[in-house]
């Protein structure tokens, strides 16, 4: 019960040390390095703390007041925490304020040590995590970042590859750079090269996941059904050509026009879908969405449109003009909603968390629409192709299951961006590979016939296919393993 209340009373002293004027900073922060061997450092973090003033140690615990110092996520990756030790023993006493529980702190100055050791020479990012008090006024929760940095060009500390003095927060202002005069006009700020790569990467991205679409159950046996109902029905070949390119056309237009209302959204603030990538409960929103799809594409349910809207546009597709061509457009993407709507998902959760925002969202709907409306016009230009094509059968079933794992390490990876950025510590980085690797090596064993659904049994004999990809996602489980070991081979990113 007694912690209970304290866990009570300091969130109480959380919201009320928010609803004060923070803007005056009570604990200053100094940063600095002492390299004990080649891979081995000690991070120093230095407070000085204002008269008056106290700061609550790293030894309390997670739910009492404390301090804490966090790397992000990628420096975590490559940066292991051996100790954290403060050089001073902090004062123990009880405070009225928290029901006298026993709290520990500094006053004047305190100094936090972490060893650690760091595997590749790249920046060590994160943030302080503190709280101080005055009597009854608190200031905090307070996060200020810090950056170490190796200096690849030599001199000082890092001239033998060192790590070098830090730089407070996050100025990366260098004084050799003259950013007045540079050495060569470029032309632009040098950014627009990368937003059109990364405009076409994500329109690359949205044709893959269109041509995954066009290979699923809903969408796959209505290319031969729909190419010969234009090329027979039609007065004459030229006719039937036209209709058919029309109808791939709006396939295209149809998905395109999706991504609309989000200029609206974009318009109210330039940022707003960007900060959606660090807000942690849209993050747990997309995480359910996707284990949604996951369970539906493993066959639980199916995702429709409502039967009522779907028969009202199938009537207007019986118009036989360019209208009733658009309106079967339309219906074929309401019909095959259960088996995209899980793709289009996932290129709607991932545009909006790019900088592009609406134009990477119309980007990627403009690639699926491509990819899925290409193949009724090119058929109908090129009917003989369609005698070309694999036969439907269970194999479709089995490309919606396979993604229905990748739909389930979807899920865990917004779930983990949530635990990041409210550093909850749910999904450890050992945590989040581990359940990866378990998916992957699920996706194997169910590609190799071992693993079975009560709906959809494995064929008498494996494919060659089928045993490429169950090989793949087998390899990936072994690449995943040593990220579970505490070795040198437990950083994934090296090779």
């Amino acid at each position: 019960m007694r912690k209970i209340l304290l866990s009570v009373l300091f969130a109480l002293v959380l919201l009320g040390a928010n609803a004060q004027d923070s803007s005056t900073t009570h604990v200053q922060w100094q940063y600095s390095v002492v390299k004990k061997d080649a891979d081995n450092y000690k991070l120093v973090f230095t407070a000085a703390i204002e008269k008056g003033w106290r700061l609550f140690s790293v030894t309390m615990k997670d739910d009492e007041p404390n301090t804490r110092i966090l790397l992000d996520s990628l420096s975590a990756s490559f940066v292991t925490v051996n100790t954290t030790a403060e050089l001073k023993m902090p004062v123990t006493a009880k405070e009225p304020l928290l029901d006298n529980a026993t709290v520990k702190y500094f006053e004047e100055t305190s100094t936090i040590e972490l060893l650690v050791t760091i595997k590749q020479p790249q920046p060590v990012t994160g943030v302080i995590n503190y709280l101080a008090y005055k009597g009854n006024e608190f200031a905090g929760p307070e996060a200020v970042p810090f950056r170490f940095v190796f200096d690849a060009a030599g001199g000082l500390s890092s001239a033998k590859g060192g790590l070098q003095e830090a730089v407070t927060g996050f100025d990366l202002k260098r004084n050799a750079i003259d950013l007045k005069n540079p050495v060569n006009n470029c032309g632009g700020t040098g950014g627009e090269d990368s937003a059109n790569k990364s405009l076409w990467t994500i329109f690359v991205l949205g044709f893959l996941g269109g041509l995954v679409g066009l290979i699923m159950p809903c969408t796959f046996p209505m290319i031969p059904l729909t190419v010969s109902f234009f090329t027979k029905r039609a007065a004459n070949k030229k006719q039937g050509i036209t209709n058919a390119f029309l109808y791939g056309f709006f396939i295209f237009l149809i998905y395109v026009l999706l991504s609309v209302p989000f200029y609206f959204l974009d318009a109210g603030s330039s940022d707003v879908l960007n900060n959606i990538s660090t807000n942690a409960w849209l993050n747990i929103v997309f995480a359910l969405i996707f284990l949604v799809f996951a369970i539906s594409f493993f066959g639980a349910f199916e995702i429709t449109l409502p039967s009522r809207f779907t028969n009202n546009v199938d009537a207007k597709s019986n118009v036989g003009s360019v209208g009733g061509i658009f309106f079967m457009a339309l219906t074929l993407a309401i019909v095959s909603f259960s088996c995209t709507g899980p793709i289009l998902g996932s290129l709607l959760v991932g545009a909006l968390n790019q900088d592009g925002g609406a134009l990477q969202l119309t980007m990627a709907m403009a690639g699926f629409g491509l990819a899925l409306g290409l193949p009724f016009a090119l058929f109908a230009l090129f009917p003989n192709w369609l005698s070309n094509l694999p036969k439907s059968g269970s194999w479709m079933n089995t490309v919606k299951i396979v993604f229905g794992f990748v739909e389930l390490a979807l899920a865990l990876k917004y779930l983990s961006n949530a635990d990041l950025v409210e550093h909850w510590g749910l999904l450890k980085r050992e945590v989040f590979i581990g359940i990866w690797l378990l998916i992957s090596l699920a996706t194997s064993l169910y590609l190799f016939g071992i693993l079975k659904f009560s709906y959809d049994p494995p064929p008498a004999k494996l494919s060659t296919g089928r045993k490429i990809f169950a090989s793949l996602f087998l390899l990936l489980a072994i690449y995943l393993a040593p990220g579970l070991t505490n070795t040198k081979y437990a950083n994934l990113s090296q090779d």
